[in-house]
């Protein structure tokens, strides 16, 4: 009896992951998951109590990881390590990816009308802090400091739609972490000289 509850609760769960990647959270459906997971309704509501019920148990643990890692470098002070500070969450963000691509995916891509529409937006915020902050450390030392974080800002925004597309289109954990470091080298390769500045008076 273990035994199938345990399968019937298996076929729900990769069932809910390939409708939500497929759909999303905002068009997926209970009945559609139940029907493809050739279970009843009324059955699905014995493992979950609802669909938020569902997408926050295959989605929250792995969004949960993502902001410990992040919450842990926003509380380090920005100096000559931000680089490695960097590429250690995305090094992070790529051991998640291996053990939870089809979720991370979902998260970046499909959340709209879930509790997690807004993730995009939260970590295009912690990446222009710490590219900024690393700029106006990197400035200081040349005399000189931002007008503005625009640019970074719209740098952040276009990484991180560009790690969404690659996490949606490539399967390959080393492909992903290949395209990812690239994109990465491509947007803030001698950025400091493309920032409008001035000097500190």
């Amino acid at each position: 009896m273990q035994y199938l509850k345990y399968e019937v609760r298996k076929n729900i769960v990769q069932q809910s992951l390939k409708e939500f990647k497929e759909m999303g959270y905002k068009s997926t459906s209970i009945r559609s998951i139940a029907k493809n997971s050739q279970t009843s309704v009324g059955n699905f509501y014995k493992y979950f109590h609802s669909k938020d019920d569902l997408y926050e148990k295959l989605i929250g643990p792995v969004y949960d990881r993502i902001m410990n890692y992040i919450n842990q470098f926003n509380s380090v002070e920005i100096n000559e390590k931000a680089d490695e500070i960097f590429y250690e969450l995305m090094e992070k963000i790529m051991e998640i990816f291996k053990g939870s691509s089809t979720e991370i995916t979902i998260l970046l891509n499909k959340s709209e009308g879930s509790k997690y529409e807004n993730c995009k937006k939260t970590f295009v915020e912690f990446i222009t802090r710490i590219v900024s902050e690393k700029m106006k450390y990197e400035l200081s030392l040349k005399g000189m400091r931002l007008k503005d974080n625009f640019i970074i800002y719209l740098l952040a925004y276009n990484l991180v739609e560009s790690i969404s597309i690659i996490l949606r289109e490539k399967e390959d954990s080393e492909e992903v972490r290949k395209l990812i470091l690239n994109i990465i080298d491509i947007f803030y390769s001698d950025i400091v000289g493309k920032l409008d500045c001035e000097g500190i008076e």
